[in-house]
């Protein structure tokens, strides 16, 4: 169950019972109708730190008939309902408290943060989208309103609405508000890219850039911009810049590289793809180098290179390959086909068939004793 909800009903729980003890004390004497309802009140409490909502949602039920003027009461109630699914409910307890004329400024504003909850969760975006509008307006907590907004929004991909929400969040110094902001500029870049509308991909793709100078996304985009307009120099040049900025997403960097490199004359291509294997070698980068040696019928080299991969680093596209590459060569295959039994039998040395239940240690056999959290027979098959 959700912390922040065990808090406000513990801090309801404890600020009423107080008051009432108070307001007791100064009287003289003990109701004891009071006494049964904080009775009943901290056993709803102990119910849902157990995390027995049921009953939790009964009892509460049953004193907001007994004492209707229990705010907090409601608001957990409301929440109860809505994490046990029954989002009808949770939103007539939302819609009644609103109704109420004498809530406080601060009651009407979490009222209607949670009414807008609650409308996300049974799917009608409209509603929600119309409260945290509404939220903004009041200034009750717009920054968690905005970012309601943007969820919203990314997940119906209204890109536009969604640069707006996190522009505020940006303006407003959220943590990890100019990486969204970037991200969503660049979906925008990718439509306008898609429509033909170039300028207006440009000037997206600049605008994430100066929130987000090292969004890798943004300068991969900008690069297929360039080149979809011709403008090969200015494509190679923030490639280069790219490449040496971030090395790590190299496997993303291939097909530009093809398509800048090979407009020049020469083997530009195949020198860049021989020297990133030389200084991160990866599966990616070694099969475009296979297929650029056997497209270039560079077939000795294309051997060489096929066979040093086998050998040291084997994987199934370089198997794969190797089966379409030396198919005309019953010699070699032979020896390959040993080599792909072999890789076969070491992955299957390897393969995950059981996890334990209890901390999710894995493992190829049987261990009747979990190595990891010492319970006995809690290792179970993968695929019994």
């Amino acid at each position: 169950m959700d912390i922040w909800l065990i808090g406000l009903v513990f801090a309801a729980i404890l600020s009423g019972w107080l008051l009432g003890r108070w307001q007791q004390i100064k009287k003289g004497r003990v109701k004891t109708d009071s006494d049964l309802f904080s009775e009943r009140y901290a056993s709803g409490l102990n119910y849902l730190l157990a995390e027995d909502s049921d009953n939790a949602i009964q009892i509460f039920t049953d004193l907001v008939k007994v004492n209707s003027d229990t705010i907090e009461i409601h608001f957990a109630l409301g929440n109860l309902f809505r994490s046990k699914g029954e989002v009808e409910r949770a939103i007539k307890v939302h819609q009644n408290l609103l109704a109420r004329p004498n809530l406080t400024r601060k009651q009407r504003h979490t009222a209607i943060a949670e009414l807008a909850s609650d409308y996300l969760k049974a799917g009608l975006l409209d509603r929600a989208e119309k409260l945290y509008r509404e939220m903004i307006e009041l200034k009750a907590n717009p920054d968690k309103a905005y970012r309601h907004l943007l969820d919203l929004y990314i997940a119906q991909k209204s890109w536009e609405q969604a640069v707006e929400c996190a522009q505020k969040l940006f303006q407003m110094g959220e943590p990890e508000a100019a990486v969204v902001y970037g991200q969503c500029l660049c979906e925008i870049a990718v439509e306008a890219m898609d429509s033909g509308n170039h300028s207006y991909a440009r000037k997206s793709l600049d605008r994430a850039l100066q929130i987000d100078p090292d969004s890798v996304r943004a300068m991969l985009l900008l690069i297929q911009l360039h080149l979809k307009t011709s403008d090969n120099a200015a494509a190679k040049r923030l490639f280069i810049r790219l490449a040496r900025q971030h090395p790590e997403y190299l496997a993303l960097y291939i097909e530009p590289a093809r398509q800048i490199y090979q407009q020049d004359r020469g083997h530009l291509y195949q020198e860049f793809l021989e020297e990133q294997y030389r200084l991160h070698p990866s599966t990616r980068i070694a099969m475009a180098l296979l297929e650029y040696y056997a497209r270039n019928d560079e077939i000795e080299k294309a051997r060489e290179f096929l066979s040093q991969i086998l050998s040291q680093s084997p994987s199934f596209e370089a198997f794969e390959f190797a089966l379409r590459f030396l198919k005309s060569d019953p010699e070699q295959l032979v020896e390959t086909w040993d080599s792909l039994s072999a890789f076969l039998k070491a992955m299957q040395d390897n393969k995950i068939e059981y996890v334990c239940s209890r901390c999710g240690y894995d493992s190829h056999s049987i261990q009747w004793l979990c190595p990891s959290c010492r319970n006995w027979a809690s290792m179970k098959p993968v695929n019994p």
